[in-house]
């Protein structure tokens, strides 16, 4: 537990840089760019996202499963990998007029074929960038992911500020493309790896079905709807709803992106040991609920003055979809840890099958809502966010079998911090005749209310979380309050 504990900071101090760097991007970007030319760059990522995204049916993540690997395994996967990068940006080179004539855009043309050439870059990374997971090095992983994060955001400003309008993205991908093959290689200087080998595809492409399968879909979840817009609105749309989503998704990518790089090693190693995963798996959503459930309901609150903080006064159009995608997030809770556990079980035909019914589904009715306007397809996610988290829950349970009364008594104590947390700003925003339109003040006020009622509630509850801080802080906890971290120490 310790090495995962250890994994887990450095994937968070990962995430957490890339969001400091990513947000002032953001921030600067919006005010340099107009919505117009952000729904272009929007339109053109997903398009590159999507037609990539088959290059994970040869998936490297091959690599990290139990069992014993070789340079001839990662020789194979490389193969693999860069093989098929090449010719889906051969596939997406030739077919990018017809795309920019679909959506009446000349511009697109050379933002696909720069995205086209990004993604062969970007498949070199993947063999080496798998096998630093397996071996839970993300304190690298960290420091390659920092530095590129960096040299994308600086291109991108760089590049925006001297007029280069929507390309600046595609440019700033391809640079941070090439540094990041460029940082991997200096961190694990094997060109051996590269060489060609065709040895053991089949258990490649047996593995890769599945994942890729799943990535397809989780792709086509987010971009879809985007795409589907920029077809029936203006491109403005897209930038807006596209920004929206971004400030929405802070609570997700401060809090729970480095649990899905995590969890999957980490389940992988619990199954290694032949240990129980239901018990971890419980665990992990015991902490989620009780970090994500009060931050996605605070941005639901002050989402005013996030927007026009991070994204400037020409945003604020966006406010109530911020609003509607964050009430609609509590319940995306399980939904990060149902790939990595049933993968790391071995149930990739599982897995598999809870992405094409819960993604599936989600896709074709947000899709649906997308011919009825921003406010219709923002609020369709509180049909598609259960759905999925019903889905989830049933197929890890099949596989990893937990008790209801477990679960439930978890979202309680979760719930009830949850609470405490939005109490004290949602009597502000009452105060304000609940407008939503907060002052800095009021909002740095609300911040400082929540902060206190969620620790507060820890405390109150004795939730296994506090257990987590006094690992992180060195501290022992007081006696009234140990019983929350016995069982924890006892399983450390």
């Amino acid at each position: 537990m310790r090495t995962v504990r250890r994994a887990y900071f450095m994937a968070s101090l990962e995430q957490h840089s890339q969001i400091v760097v990513s947000l002032a991007m953001i921030s600067v970007i919006s005010r340099l760019l107009s919505p117009a030319e952000i729904g272009l760059s929007v339109i053109g990522l997903a398009v590159a996202g999507i037609v990539f995204t088959a290059r994970e049916f040869v998936t490297s993540d091959v690599l990290i499963p139990p069992g014993v690997i070789d340079i001839r395994d990662i020789q194979t996967a490389s193969t693999l990998v860069v093989g098929c990068a090449v010719l889906i940006s051969i596939g997406l080179f030739a077919f990018a007029p017809l795309l920019a004539n679909f959506y009446g855009e000349p511009l697109m043309i050379h933002f696909l074929r720069v995205m086209a050439l990004s993604g062969i870059f970007d498949a070199f990374t993947c063999p080496t960038s798998a096998i630093l997971r397996r071996d839970m090095d993300f304190g690298t992983l960290t420091r390659v992911s920092v530095l590129t994060s960096l040299v994308n955001a600086g291109s991108v400003l760089l590049l925006a500020a001297f007029g280069m309008g929507a390309m600046s993205f595609a440019l700033g991908a391809l640079a941070a493309c090439v540094a990041r093959m460029a940082l991997l290689f200096h961190a694990v200087p094997n060109l051996r790896m590269y060489i060609p080998r065709l040895t053991g595809s089949r258990a490649v492409f047996s593995f890769g079905i599945y994942k890729g399968a799943s990535s397809l879909l989780d792709k086509a979840y987010d971009a879809l709807p985007q795409l589907v817009l920029g077809r029936i609105l203006p491109l403005s749309s897209v930038g807006l709803y596209n920004r929206a989503n971004l400030a929405c998704s802070l609570p997700d990518k401060i809090l729970l992106s480095a649990v899905y790089s995590v969890a999957f090693p980490a389940f992988a190693a619990e199954v290694r040991a032949e240990n129980d995963v239901a018990k971890p798996y419980l665990r992990m959503i015991s902490y989620i609920t009780a970090l994500y459930w009060p931050a996605t309901l605070m941005l639901a609150i002050l989402a005013d003055p996030i927007v026009r903080l991070v994204l400037g006064n020409n945003w604020l159009m966006a406010v109530p979809i911020v609003q509607i995608l964050a009430c609609a997030s509590v319940f995306y809770f399980p939904n990060i840890l149902t790939y990595p556990i049933l993968m790391a079980l071995g149930a990739n035909r599982a897995a598999f099958a809870s992405n094409v019914i819960g993604r599936g589904l989600s896709t074709l009715i947000i899709c649906g809502a997308s011919f009825y306007g921003l406010i219709v397809l923002a609020s369709s996610q509180f049909i598609a966010m259960p759905l999925q988290m019903i889905v989830s829950l049933t197929y890890v349970r099949r596989h990893a079998p937990f008790g209801w009364p477990a679960f439930f008594a978890v979202l309680t104590q979760s719930g009830i911090v949850t609470a405490f947390a939005i109490a004290g700003p949602l009597v502000v925003v009452g105060m304000n005749g609940f407008s939503g339109a907060l002052s800095f003040t009021q909002a740095g006020l609300c911040a400082v209310l929540s902060a206190i009622g969620w620790g507060f509630s820890l405390i109150l509850t004795r939730h296994p979380l506090l257990a987590e801080f006094s690992r992180l802080t060195g501290r022992t906890l007081p006696p009234w309050l140990s019983w929350s971290g016995r069982q924890q120490t006892q399983e450390s």
